[in-house]
């Protein structure tokens, strides 16, 4: 009788983690920042995040489950500097974690690394690790930087340029950690653009290398006065349903392209 596994890799015992491969050839790593999200969100809400949707994914996965890794909890986020809290890694650095973790992963019999990416300050570097593994040791590496929420954002949010701390990631910080959102701290929405045509929303963009403090004074990128708990619970729902998807279909790829 095969014995019932735990998802996480950290509890799992070596003796485990050789009778996993037998069955599964993924594993799964969080991959989030420690940084400020304005003055009303708990600041590892991208760590959390990422882990909270493979956590809730791996749950609606039938038989053999992939491992979840500890989350890798800080990343790019030199952005964020001109507030307290912010801890950030230089990219180089975060390239170099991950590569590393991916050397392992693949020593230890896994064909496939999945990687959900909680932050978007990290999601240049890990394209390039992606490609560097796969050269170097023929680990898949799949990424998800957000896109599997993305359908219910666009259903459900309709502040423009709402890309940090503002109406999404308050509404889903609500639906699932509502004791850490400082409500009375929430604040009005503010941010300016150096002109209409590089906003985060325009098409075409301009990309443009910009400090958080210099678009919003509060660290604010959106419009968190919009925000509710049940919003969040539909973006919540849809994403981990997408992203179990996603999962399924890596789990049943061959492990070499």
């Amino acid at each position: 009788m095969k014995k019932e596994m735990p998802i996480y890799w950290g509890e799992m015992t070596r003796e485990d983690i050789l009778c996993i491969t037998r069955y599964v050839d993924l594993a799964l790593l969080p991959v989030g920042s420690l940084e400020q999200h304005g003055p009303h969100l708990p600041l590892d809400t991208d760590s959390f995040d990422a882990r909270y949707l493979l956590e809730e994914a791996v749950k609606r996965i039938d038989g053999d489950k992939p491992p979840i890794l500890p989350t890798v909890s800080y990343g790019v986020s030199d952005h964020h500097m001109s507030f307290s809290g912010t801890v950030t890694l230089r990219p180089e650095t975060l390239e170099a974690v991950i590569m590393d973790i991916g050397r392992s992963v693949a020593t230890h019999g896994f064909q496939k690394l999945f990687i959900c990416n909680g932050h978007g300050g990290n999601t240049s570097v890990l394209n390039i690790v992606a490609r560097k593994l796969k050269k170097e040791t023929g680990l898949l590496v799949f990424i998800d930087s957000g896109e599997c929420m993305e359908p219910g954002k666009k259903k459900f949010i309709d502040t423009e340029n709402d890309v940090h701390a503002g109406d999404y990631e308050t509404s889903t910080s609500l639906a699932n950690r509502k004791e850490l959102v400082d409500v009375d701290a929430i604040p009005e929405k503010e941010m300016t653009f150096p002109h209409p045509s590089m906003a985060f929303d325009s098409k075409p963009a301009f990309n443009f290398a910009w400090d958080t403090h210099e678009l919003s004074s509060m660290g604010v990128l959106g419009e968190p006065t919009k925000a509710t708990a049940e919003k969040g619970k539909k973006l919540w729902g849809s994403g981990i349903s997408l992203l179990a998807e996603r999962i399924k279909i890596v789990m049943n790829m061959k492990g070499h392209l």
